[in-house]
């Protein structure tokens, strides 16, 4: 495992962490930024 894997793990575990914060504190606010994160995983797999 080298250390690009790491921050990229590291860095989806502290969006992923602050999109539930958001959710739990404003619904709508936690769902549009929830689509957002889908919508760019699903952009960079397929550009892959």
């Amino acid at each position: 495992m080298n250390n690009d894997q790491i921050s990229v793990r590291m860095v989806l575990s502290l969006v992923g962490t602050l999109t539930v914060v958001v959710a739990l504190h404003h619904p709508a606010v936690g769902a549009a930024i929830g689509v957002a994160i889908v919508v760019t995983l699903l952009n960079e797999l397929m550009g892959r």
